[in-house]
Formats: C-alpha cells, sequence, structure tokens
C-alpha cells in the first residue's frame, strides 16, 4: 500500500493514542472502560487482530490511476494483496505487532498477474516488481506517551468509523544521484487515508478476541521504481477497500495460490520481531543493489 512504512505508521498512532472519545453512543452500552490504557489495548488489538494472539488476515483490492498535470486521471491496473499480522504480548505489558504483507499488480480487465506492463506514458515496457513486504512490524508501549492526540472517532449509533490521514515525507531509500530512473527525488513524499468501519456491540462483548472490520483506503505517492519515470511530473493515485478475512479461503484465488507457490512464508505471521520494516523502495534497492548506494557517504565517489 506501499504497505509496509504507513500501515506501521498507523498501528503506532492508533495504539498509543488510545481508543477513548465513544461518549455519546448512549447507554446501552458501557465504553467507558475505552477511557484508560488497559481498555484502548483490548478494544484495539480486537479491532485490528485477535486479542489472543492469532494470525489474522486482512486483505485489499485497489485500482490504481496515474495523474498528470492537466489531465484526467486515468485508471491503469489493480493491486490485490494482504497482511498477515499477529500481536504478541510482552513481559513489560507492551505488544509487538509482527506482520508482513504481499501484493500484486494485475491487468484491470483479465485480472491477470503482470509480469511486464506497457507503460502508456513513456512508451516503454516495465518488468514489475511486486510488493513483498517482510517484515511490517511495530511495538506498543505498555502506558500511553503523553500529549498524543486523541483520535477522531465518529460513532453513530451503534456505528462506529475511524478516519486517519497519515501525510508522509522522509528519506528516500532510492536517491537521485544512484537511481536516477527509479527515483522521484531525495524525499519520498506520499500520502495514507485510511477510514475503518466496525460496530460498537462487536467491540464491547468480551467473548469476542477478533470483531469484523472492514475499511476503505486511499494513497497518493510517487511513481513506481519499476515505472522508471523518475521526476517526471504527476503521481499515482491508490482507490480501494478491505477486509479482516475469517480464514485464507477468502482471499482472493489468484492471490491465494500465487502466494503459496512462490512466498509461502507468507501465509503465517513472522515468529520474532526484526527490523527495519520493508517497503517496495527498500525492497527494490535489495533486488537492483547498485555499488554506489551501497558504500558508505565518506567512500562515495565526489
Amino acid at each position: 500500500m506501499q504497505i509496509g512504512r504507513c500501515y506501521s505508521k498507523l498501528l503506532n498512532i492508533a495504539f498509543v493514542a488510545g481508543l477513548v472519545a465513544f461518549s455519546g453512543i448512549g447507554a446501552a452500552l458501557d465504553l467507558s472502560v475505552l477511557s484508560t490504557h488497559e481498555g484502548a489495548m483490548a478494544a484495539y488489538q480486537k479491532m485490528r487482530a485477535d486479542s489472543k494472539g492469532a494470525d489474522t488476515f486482512t486483505d485489499w483490492q485497489v485500482t490504481m490511476y496515474v495523474v498528470e498535470p492537466g489531465k484526467k486521471a486515468v485508471a491503469i491496473m489493480r493491486l490485490d494483496g494482504f497482511n498477515v499480522g499477529r500481536f504478541a504480548k510482552q513481559t513489560d505489558g507492551g505488544f509487538q505487532w509482527l506482520s508482513r504483507e504481499v501484493a500484486y499488480y494485475r491487468d484491470l480487465k483479465t485480472g491477470k498477474i503482470l509480469t511486464e506492463w506497457d507503460n502508456p506514458i513513456t512508451g516503454q515496457k516495465n518488468q514489475v516488481l511486486q510488493v513483498i513486504n517482510d517484515p511490517v512490524n511495530s511495538k506498543f508501549g505498555a502506558t500511553a506517551a503523553p500529549g498524543q492526540p486523541m483520535l477522531p472517532w465518529n460513532v453513530r449509533g451503534d456505528d462506529v468509523f475511524l478516519k486517519m490521514d497519515i501525510p508522509l515525507a522522509y528519506p528516500n531509500a532510492l536517491q537521485p544521484a544512484d537511481y536516477p530512473e527509479e527515483s522521484s527525488g531525495p524525499t519520498y513524499i506520499a500520502s495514507e487515508h485510511f477510514l475503518f468501519f466496525m460496530k460498537a456491540r462487536d467491540l464491547m462483548d468480551d467473548k469476542l478476541t477478533s470483531i469484523p472490520l472492514s475499511y476503505a483506503w486511499t494513497r497518493t505517492g510517487p511513481w513506481l521504481p519499476w515505472m522508471k519515470m523518475g521526476t517526471r511530473p504527476g503521481y499515482l493515485l491508490y482507490s480501494g477497500q478491505g477486509k479482516k478475512l475469517n480464514n485464507t479461503d477468502e482471499l482472493d484465488p489468484m492471490v491465494r495460490e500465487t502466494t503459496m507457490k512462490l512466498h509461502p512464508d507468507f501465509m503465517a505471521a513472522p515468529k520474532t520481531f526484526t527490523t527495519p520494516n520493508e517497503t517496495s523502495w527498500s525492497y527494490y534497492k535489495k533486488q537492483f543493489p547498485k555499488p554506489s548506494a551501497m558504500a558508505p557517504a565518506s567512500e562515495k565517489p565526489k
């Protein structure tokens, strides 16, 4: 999505801030427990995954658009995939989120997974590099961090909505000097926009360790490295939706079968916590290393 870094940021923000601000839902449900850090921990785990630490699958189906200055957005392909993750409780009372994710670029009409793409902007044929992000991990402390903003929950009867807007800007893993065709610039700039949907009655049901969850997702981001469009004006727009699955049988058949064949490790969450997280940009760098990019700054040619 590029889910590696962005979804990890979302998880950190959501957990540390705490699931509060549920007042106004009415007397039928006692949601006051969510104003405590312990209650927020339990509710967040039920919402995002499973409070007992079981592996949980969350999928997405996305349409990608090219947006060029002065032109109408044009749909170019699909991006379908999933994340598998679990929560692991720590001795200090905190939790680790251990996950990995895989996604495939697909033809808009046929749904076939793309290995090559005829780039309508450059006229070139690009070799497609799929999304293979492992790990996508996060840590959550036993106590809430001071000064964190409240999450923007919107409660309407039994319907609960959570909207998260996450602007991103950090050093690009692919620097222009080393990857002039693949890099959009020295700073990676994108934004992620999530809208989660759930039921208050599910959150407050002590019998449930995992609750139904669906979401909408929008993203703006630079050209993908394998598109080799460098700093060309414009950007990619992603629009899609997803849900927490009951089991792997609910995965898109092509996504499931391809993953089981090529990336069987992605059918289960990681067993241990490792860093750093993978993104499509860092993964590309690993697949196509360049000596100048791998050398320490002091050893790079001036």
